[in-house]
């Protein structure tokens, strides 16, 4: 059988250039891009494109597809774009330079972990804004808990939040959830003394 379908046929140079134009726009807004691999299912050319095209970051929700772009010679910072379970902590931050958390259990064993490993972790803390998919419902308790990690963790670094919206609960990503999730930013920001990344 020689074509199979489905089939996805990539152009690798057009990407490169789509990825170098959306780099150069949101960079003059201050925004960096992170170039999600998983939808091309973590082909290393494709990531290798996105190198190339400028994003600031490789991110993949799963750690075999970005474990193949370090190996196919990518040195960009490395993203998990889900919440990690806590069995697979050990290769989260041997692979990863940040990822997405909103259990504490998990938190503090990645915190350990990059103890043992002699790396430092960032996290991005995950709020809920009513989409269900992931994150803190309680918002005091994201705020105690970023104001733990950047109290008491010596190997974690709080970089920022997120939320997860237009996914299971299809919350759609609004003005007022913005809002929602800026005030909340800035509420860890002045419990911290400091502005996120």
């Amino acid at each position: 059988m020689e074509n199979r379908y489905p089939r996805l046929e990539i152009n690798l140079a057009h990407l490169q250039h789509n990825v170098s134009r959306i780099v150069e726009k949101c960079g003059s807004c201050g925004i960096q891009v992170a170039g999600v691999i998983k939808g091309a299912t973590g082909h290393p050319e494709v990531a290798k494109a996105f190198d190339k095209g400028g994003a600031a970051f490789i991110a993949s929700s799963r750690l075999e597809q970005i474990e193949d772009a370090i190996n196919a010679g990518i040195e960009k910072p490395m993203m998990l774009i889900r919440v990690p379970m806590l069995s697979e902590v050990s290769d989260v931050v041997r692979l990863t330079d940040i990822s997405l958390n909103s259990e504490f259990e998990v938190i503090k064993a990645l915190n350990e972990e990059s103890r043992r490993q002699g790396k430092l972790h960032k996290v991005i803390l995950m709020a809920d804004l009513g989409d269900l998919r992931e994150g803190f419902w309680d918002k005091e308790e994201m705020v105690e808990i970023a104001e733990y990690i950047e109290n008491r963790m010596i190997n974690i670094q709080l970089v920022g939040i997120g939320t997860n919206l237009g996914c299971y609960g299809s919350i759609a990503p609004t003005a007022e959830k913005l809002e929602e999730l800026v005030e909340l930013a800035e509420k860890i920001e002045a419990r911290l003394d400091r502005e996120l990344e």
